[in-house]
């Protein structure tokens, strides 16, 4: 019998296990790893706030390239209101990833089986044409093929933050660990004013929270709304063609978008329009530009790039607009110079962005919301700091992934694609950076499936 591994159990790993399942050979067994309990939830999907919305609408939200409305039918089946343009919550969509994967376990054939187990992978190594894993609890599982579906990682400790700070500061903002300071009047800091911010911001409020809630990054961004409705008249597709045909650089890439994007305005579109319509061609985008623009990109680009790209939904964004309008969230643009211990909490010192001295504000707590972390040469978990030391990955030079082949197979330390490891999730960033939403894992998911399936199937045929 052959044995495909998914470690982790989150949209990339149920998927791409749902897909196996449904394109599997004969006699074979499919492990779907998870160490928390939460089978095809993930952090994303684990909420139960209800102001927690999914960030696209549900018409976009299927798990199925092949069938764009199998979620659009989940959620009706529950809510004959719902509509394409919907903004659900994201529990509705933990539901929907767990009668995926039981759905895609039933019509699998029946010499096909799908074996859940809740542990933690200690290592991973190779052994004759496949590798052997060991699972905390001491089991080992032997693979032919394995498939890293790991999504974020908890974020970087910001300079001045860390443990030492105690129950004062939380590094994770998804840790489990309670969000509120004892006292509901308390103000409270978030680094980071991104979307992890604003779900946090709305947690607090939801929660109950009264005191003011900060929030500062060094450019004073904040996250900006989904539209309500869509134009009823076509998008311009020439935007595709003429950034496609620009020379592949930051500076000129932007100088088309906004000159695009003006002549747009005047047809009635908006730019929200054309960053959809751009969305196909995204990695193309990325793959052309040199190493030397994508760190200029980084640098210089990415925040407005992610505030614009990445947009929550029109009700989430109302409540939280509310609370900024009311006072009670405060969004700063600045640098956090220092961070001192106080008889009721932390005193932070910020450099304002616009030019005035140092200004300090007293909070009984601080909570990260730089986002996750992607550099895996600064990730401190058991499983990948045995797989870099043992050279079977390397992380990618920008610190966005992972190195992969075209095939999302895992490159090692020399950069051969091992032919035993595979990748899908958010990592695949490195290399075709719009990669950590659902319309593009669930097609990378699909295709990796199908071709393990008939890999394996070949395999299979050949002894």
């Amino acid at each position: 019998m052959k044995t495909l591994v998914i470690i982790g159990a989150g949209f990339s790993g149920a998927v791409t296990a749902a897909q196996f399942l449904h394109h599997s050979p004969p006699d074979t067994r499919v492990v779907l790893i998870n160490r928390s309990g939460a089978m095809a939830r993930g952090l994303a999907y684990g909420t139960n706030s209800s102001l927690h919305l999914l960030n696209v609408p549900a018409g976009n939200m299927s798990a199925y390239v092949d069938d764009p409305e199998h979620f659009l039918r989940f959620c009706q089946a529950r809510d004959s209101d719902c509509v394409a343009s919907s903004f659900v919550p994201r529990k509705i969509y933990g539901d929907y990833l767990t009668s995926v994967l039981d759905e895609a376990e039933k019509q699998a054939r029946p010499d096909v089986r799908l074996e859940r187990i809740i542990s933690e992978v200690q290592s991973l190594r190779p052994e004759g044409a496949g590798a052997v894993l060991e699972l905390r609890s001491g089991q080992q599982i032997h693979a032919d093929q394995v498939v890293l579906a790991f999504g974020n990682f908890s974020p970087l400790d910001p300079p001045g933050f860390g443990s030492y700070l105690g129950e004062r500061y939380q590094s994770d903002p998804w840790s489990g660990a309670e969000m509120l300071p004892h006292d509901l009047e308390s103000p409270v800091l978030l680094v980071g004013a991104g979307l992890t911010a604003l779900d946090v911001s709305l947690g607090l409020l939801q929660q109950g929270h009264r005191g003011p809630i900060y929030m500062i990054s060094r450019r004073g961004l904040r996250p900006l709304p989904h539209r309500q409705q869509r134009p009823s008249h076509e998008v311009p597709s020439v935007i595709s063609q003429r950034l496609l045909e620009e020379a592949p650089s930051v500076r000129g890439y932007m100088r088309v978008m906004r000159h695009e994007i003006n002549l747009a305005k005047s047809q009635g579109f908006d730019w929200r329009d054309l960053l959809a319509v751009m969305r196909s061609i995204t990695a193309k985008l990325w793959t052309r530009l040199p190493d030397v623009e994508r760190r200029r990109f980084l640098r210089h680009a990415q925040p407005y790039w992610d505030v614009h790209r990445h947009r929550v939904a029109p009700a989430a964004y109302l409540r939280f607009e509310e609370a900024l309008k009311l006072g009670q969230v405060r969004s700063m643009a600045g640098r956090i110079r220092t961070v001192a211990a106080n008889t009721s909490g932390l005193t932070v010192g910020v450099e304002l962005r616009d030019g005035r001295k140092l200004t300090t504000i007293d909070v009984a707590r601080v909570i990260n919301c730089t986002g996750p972390n992607t550099n895996l040469s600064r990730v401190n978990d058991t499983l990948i700091s045995q797989l870099r030391a043992d050279g079977l990955i390397q992380p990618d030079a920008l610190g966005l992934g992972l190195n992969l082949s075209q095939h999302c197979e895992v490159n090692d330390f020399n950069g051969r694609a091992v032919p035993w490891l595979n990748y899908v999730g958010p990592m695949l960033k490195a290399d075709l950076w719009e990669a950590t939403a659902v319309p593009e894992l669930r097609q990378c998911a699909k295709t990796l499936a199908v071709r393990l399936a008939r890999q394996m199937s070949l395999s299979v045929d050949s002894q």
